[in-house]
C-alpha cells in the first residue's frame, strides 16, 4: 500500500532525527576521538552524507505516487490543477512531439490548444502516478526541487532559507564523494564535526517541513477549487 503525502515526509524526518541522535551519542560517548589517527570517526561522519542523500532519493521517489493517490482521490477535473500539469498529464503528447516530421508538429499544436483551454477543461483527471517522476537515477540535487514547485505551481521559493541551495550542493556532492568512492571518507568526514552536521540536518528537516507545509496546502487548494466548481 502507497504511503500518504504526510507518511512520506514524516518518514523522511525521523530518518534524519535518527542520524542526529547517532551523531550525538558520538559526541557524549566521547567517540568522535580528537585522536581519530586511524579516521574511524571521521569515516562514521561521512556517512551521514550518505543518509541525507539517501533520505532524499526515497523522499523523491515515493511523494510523485502520494501527490498522484491524493489528486486520485479527489476525482477532480483538469482545470482545477495548475496548467504546469499538463506536461504530466499529457506527457504521452510532448514525448511524440519530438521530432521533426507530420505527426510531432500535429502533437505540439495539440498540447499547445490544451494550454489555452486549460481554465475550462472539465475531464476528470486521469491517474497520472506512472507518468510523475521525480526520482530519475541521479543524485537528489537542486534542480528535482525545482522541477517539484514548477509541475506543483507553488508559489514563493522551495527554499526555506537562502542558504539551502548549498546545503543541497554540499549534500549532493559529499554523498557522492563518498558513496561512488571519489574521496577518502576520511577526508570528507573530517571536513565537518559532529556539531556542524547536526546542524546540516536540522537544517534538512528544517527545508522538507517547509515543502511539506506547502503541498498540504496546495492539496487543500486543488479540494477548495473542486468545492466551489
Amino acid at each position: 500500500m502507497n504511503r500518504t503525502i504526510d507518511e512520506v515526509f514524516d518518514d523522511a524526518v525521523s530518518q534524519l532525527e535518527r542520524e542526529n541522535r547517532r551523531l550525538e551519542s558520538f559526541d557524549k560517548s566521547g567517540e568522535a576521538g580528537k585522536f581519530d589517527h586511524d579516521g574511524f570517526a571521521a569515516t562514521s561522519r561521512a556517512l551521514s552524507y550518505v543518509v541525507m542523500g539517501g533520505v532524499l532519493e526515497a523522499l523523491m521517489r515515493d511523494l510523485p505516487t502520494a501527490i498522484a493517490d491524493a489528486v486520485d482521490a479527489m476525482q477532480i477535473e483538469r482545470r482545477h490543477l495548475p496548467v504546469s500539469f499538463i506536461s504530466i498529464i499529457d506527457s504521452r503528447g510532448f514525448r511524440r512531439s519530438g521530432t521533426d516530421n507530420v505527426a510531432s508538429l500535429i502533437a505540439r499544436a495539440e498540447i499547445v490548444t490544451q494550454v489555452g483551454l486549460h481554465e475550462i477543461d472539465s475531464r476528470p483527471v486521469d491517474r497520472f502516478a506512472d507518468f510523475f517522476k521525480l526520482a530519475d537515477g541521479t543524485t537528489i540535487g537542486e534542480k528535482h526541487f525545482k522541477a517539484l514547485w514548477l509541475l506543483l505551481g507553488l508559489p514563493d521559493d522551495w527554499k526555506n532559507r537562502p542558504t539551502d541551495s548549498m546545503l543541497i550542493s554540499e549534500i549532493q556532492e559529499k554523498r557522492n564523494d563518498v558513496a561512488h568512492w571519489k574521496k577518502d571518507p576520511v577526508a570528507v568526514g573530517r571536513s565537518k564535526g559532529n556539531r556542524d552536521l547536526g546542524d546540516m540536518l536540522s537544517k534538512l528537516i528544517d527545508l522538507l517541513q517547509h515543502i511539506q507545509l506547502h503541498v498540504m496546502d496546495w492539496l487543500d487548494g486543488r479540494q477548495t477549487a473542486r468545492a466551489q466548481a
